[in-house]
């Protein structure tokens, strides 16, 4: 059978009055979606499936509308009121998939009788009983066409309406007053649908490369495809492509594009609708492998993913520059808004429309490919232009699918790009829009593999090219007033950078090395090199990038995974750095990456840490020891500053060092001078053989900060974790201390799940319940729960690796491991079982997975031996893989 004439056997249409009921049509339905998957799946054209499901509803439809006796219209003395079954939205232009809304009207002349409002209802809650998701509105035409001219979104609607069934006339009426200058006209629609997409675009934050994209409403998704049939239907009326083609908008290769990534998305959104119950167009990452196996893409573990994502991100790319060029084009030729619009000569090869840049000749770029960095060159040199006109983009577009080497193969375009990159705008004005049109794929090698390059994690939040703009932009925003009140530090460093532009270079290339086997720093260095090379730097320029993106990671992970009073960290950190300048370059690099990686990842508790990484270093390079002070020195500092502040608080200085005979030095090492002064504030008043529990009111680095002074017993460290999970805090910093007296007194650097402090309102409660659990004789094990629903698709084996360490007398063990609830505690309990003694915890959670590090010793305060550690390995991994 050929695909045009495909059908499905049975129709609504010969259902008879036995059969309509709610599980026989329940049952037809059903039956009619796997007819419909068995299609998909034997390639039948998505434009003939999505049509027939609107078929099917309408046959459905018509029939139900006879056995309720509808009529076309009902006769009364005075006149007649016409009735009529509409569909709207996307079901009126007739394309449903298997869990789209079903939008009806049901329009009449004037309101209905009693006796056609129950018929009506008894219809709709047959659709509902159905678990159909139908939207419907009751109107009659004067209220319809009021609603209309009051909400874009009903006039919307109404634009793509069509008969199901009842009185053809009262629709066309209906059609010709919306279709009329007095409802919407034009102009209006348009500016209204264009402020429309831009605040939806802002919901996703400006860009169609999130990992987790909505197909319906990302840049780049169905929306901006029906946004131009909708403006362009407003206007036109009817077939919109084929009007669109004659007024010479599209040439016939952009409206095959368009139907070809309209059919992509559409076979995505059918797979999607297909492996899940509820409605909804994200591709969340529990979904795209059973999608990308649907829709027939092989491969290994995540291949079938990453093909899948990575045609779909071209797809969104097209469609965008196809949304830009319309939307310009309506907006000047055929809404007439800028029919004033000023053309002026910027040079030989450029002019400016208003605030646009556009080609003189149509051939300039495929004559000479090197006039395509020039154009974003000359946009830096004329401050007026905010964009490419359509026309230029149209160029560009052609140009580039023309061009067979790299564009930074030529030396005039070395030369352009390094004059790009030292211009105060260049991100913000060339860069971006260079990444926007495709450039930087013809110009920066291996730019192409990272384009639409997947990151299987709940870490980043974008694809790497992606992320890789937006630590540019950050990097950028360091020069705004807002960005100094939120990054006081890396402003003012960033302020002082002698050639900040070597950023912009380090930026494009530090992840440009993932997605091929080892180490994507590494890879990525020994690119930049060649890149470098290539454009003749300075040879200390060079090394500096070259050394950046090779330990572009270096100050995130020493800060937020390492324990910063551990001198070994700081001198191994010291060591691998080794000047003040790349200290500096790297303070700003690696903020920039963190606020780019995702929305909601930076907090005061990262800035602090990185601040105060930066500013110990920064002491050693000022200092040129290129090393820390020993431990006792530091602790003899502390305790010393602790004291003096406590004096001139009128404490008595006999009871302060009562209180401090009980502490070794460790204590007054690890804890800073105002933690110490607040411990002492707060245990002064308190009886010291009693459990007492804290929340410091001023947040500590950020975070709010939980001291615990009880007996010390071997299930303390799981406890507190069970109860401040309880909470829902993420715990981000324990340290665990134990005085001579058998007595602990710990600290729990906590936030909330935003990343916030804690609210006053809250601490009350949380002091309750970890008195309350301190106080209980035994311990109660921890309540063991399953992953939350959105890590379940992800696989993090379970490593403990034991980590060098300074003091020989500790062991440094780092844990890493599938994020889930009581994680932490599950851990303190083997600890506790094993008789280990933990000194401090330091908990990282990086999207799907922690990384944790723990400061161990055994049962007579030495460093755990290789048996115990081997045990201690072979206990938690046993632990946390038996919580699935």
């Amino acid at each position: 059978m050929a695909e045009a004439n495909l059908c499905y056997p049975i129709s609504p249409l010969n259902f008879n009055d036995e059969q309509i009921n709610t599980h026989y049509i329940k049952q037809q339905l059903e039956e009619f979606q796997n007819w419909s998957v068995c299609q998909f799946k034997q390639h039948v054209d998505i434009d003939i499936l999505v049509h027939l499901r609107s078929q099917f509803i309408d046959d459905l439809l018509k029939r139900l509308w006879q056995y309720y006796q509808i009529p076309e219209q009902v006769s009364s003395l005075f006149k007649q009121n016409r009735l009529a079954l509409i569909a709207v939205g996307g079901y009126g232009r007739a394309e449903l998939h298997p869990l789209s809304d079903i939008d009806i009207l049901i329009l009449s002349d004037r309101s209905l009788t009693k006796d056609l409002e129950k018929r009506i209802g008894d219809l709709v809650r047959l659709l509902w009983d159905l678990h159909l998701d139908i939207g419907h509105s009751v109107r009659t035409l004067k209220t319809c066409l009021q609603e209309a001219k009051n909400d874009i979104t009903i006039m919307t609607n109404l634009i793509e309406s069509r008969l199901i069934c009842g009185n053809a006339s009262l629709l066309k009426e209906l059609q010709k007053q919306i279709f009329s200058h007095k409802i919407w006209p034009s102009a209006a629609f348009y500016q209204a649908k264009v402020k429309e997409q831009q605040e939806r675009h802002r919901q996703y934050h400006s860009t169609s490369y999130n990992l987790e994209p909505d197909l319906k409403n990302s840049p780049g998704g169905l929306r901006d495809m029906q946004i131009i049939q909708w403006i362009a239907i407003r206007h036109f009326g009817g077939e919109f492509l084929k009007k669109i083609a004659d007024f010479d908008y599209l040439t016939p290769e952009d409206i095959e594009e368009f139907k070809t990534c309209r059919k992509f998305l559409w076979r995505m959104r059918f797979a999607l609708h297909s492996v899940i119950n509820r409605y909804d167009n994200r591709l969340l990452f529990d979904r795209q492998l059973s999608i990308a196996n649907m829709l027939g893409y092989q491969g290994q573990g995540n291949t079938p993913v990453e093909k899948m994502m990575h045609d779909y991100y071209r797809v969104a790319h097209n469609i965008t520059e196809l949304n830009q060029m319309l939307l310009q084009l309506f907006d000047e030729s055929i809404l007439e808004l800028n029919a004033q619009s000023k053309t002026y000569s910027i040079d030989e090869y450029f002019q400016a429309r208003d605030d646009l840049i556009d080609v003189k000749d149509n051939n300039l770029f495929k004559q000479d490919p090197v006039m395509i960095i020039q154009l974003f060159y000359t946009i830096l040199l004329n401050p007026q232009i905010t964009g490419l006109y359509s026309n230029t983009i149209r160029q560009l577009r052609s140009a580039r699918r023309q061009l067979t080497t790299l564009l930074c193969e030529d030396e005039k375009a070395r030369s352009l790009f390094l004059e790009i990159i030292k211009h105060p705008d260049a991100i913000k004005k060339a860069i971006l829009l260079m990444h926007q049109y495709g450039i930087l794929t013809v110009y920066i090698p291996g730019w192409k593999h990272i384009a639409g390059m997947m990151q299987f994690d709940l870490f980043h939040a974008y694809t790497v090219d992606e992320h890789t703009i937006r630590l540019l932009l950050e990097l950028d925003s360091f020069k705004t007033q807002a960005s100094k009140e939120k990054h006081p530090n890396s402003s003012n460093v960033f302020a002082k950078l002698s050639k900040p532009e070597l950023l912009v270079i380090t930026g494009l290339f530090h992840d440009i090395g993932k997605g091929h086997h080892g180490d994507h720093s590494e890879i990525g260095a020994k690119l930049v090199e060649k890149f470098c090379q290539l454009h003749k730097l300075d040879p200390k320029d060079t090394d500096l990038i070259v050394w950046l993106v090779r330990y572009h990671l270096l100050m995130s992970v020493t800060a937020q995974s390492r324990d910063l009073q551990d001198p070994a960290v700081i001198n191994e950190f010291i060591q691998i750095v080794k000047s003040e300048r790349r200290l500096q370059y790297l303070l700003c690099l690696t903020v920039a990456d963190v606020c780019a990686t995702n929305e909601t990842l930076w907090n005061s508790w990262k800035q602090s840490l990185m601040r105060e990484l930066y500013l110990t270093a920064k002491r050693s390079f000022d200092s040129g020891a290129h090393h820390i002070p020993e431990q006792r020195s530091i602790a003899r500092q502390h305790k010393h500053e602790a004291f003096e502040t406590l004096l001139k608080q009128h404490y008595d200085e006999q009871k302060i060092k009562d209180l401090w005979q009980d502490y070794r030095v460790d204590y007054f090492l690890r804890y800073t001078t105002e933690q110490i002064v607040w411990h002492a504030q707060m245990l002064l008043q308190h009886d010291l053989t009693q459990t007492f529990v804290a929340i410091n009111p001023d947040p500590y680095h950020g975070g709010s900060e939980i001291i615990i002074y009880s007996p010390d017993r071997p299930y303390l460290f799981a406890t507190v974790c069970n109860i401040l999970n309880n909470h829902n805090l993420s715990i981000h910093d324990a340290l665990i201390i134990t005085n001579k007296k058998g007595f602990a007194l710990d600290t729990f650097i906590v936030l909330e799940p935003n990343g916030q402090t804690l609210q006053p309102d809250r601490h009350y409660s949380i002091i309750k319940s970890l008195e309350k659990a301190l106080q209980q004789p035994v311990y109660k094990g921890v309540t063991i729960k399953p992953p939350k629903q959105r890590l379940r698709s992800f696989s993090v084996p379970t490593q403990v690796n034991f980590l060098s360490a300074f003091n020989e007398s500790q062991t440094y063990m780092e844990l890493i491991a599938l994020d889930r609830p009581g994680l932490l505690a599950c851990v303190g309990e083997v600890f506790a079982k094993l008789e280990l003694s933990l000194s401090s915890a330091k908990i990282a959670t990086i999207g799907e997975h922690i990384e944790d590090l723990f400061i161990l010793k055994d049962k007579h305060n030495n460093a755990l031996d290789d048996n115990t550690c081997n045990i201690l390995r072979n206990s938690i991994v046993n632990t946390i893989d038996s919580m699935n």
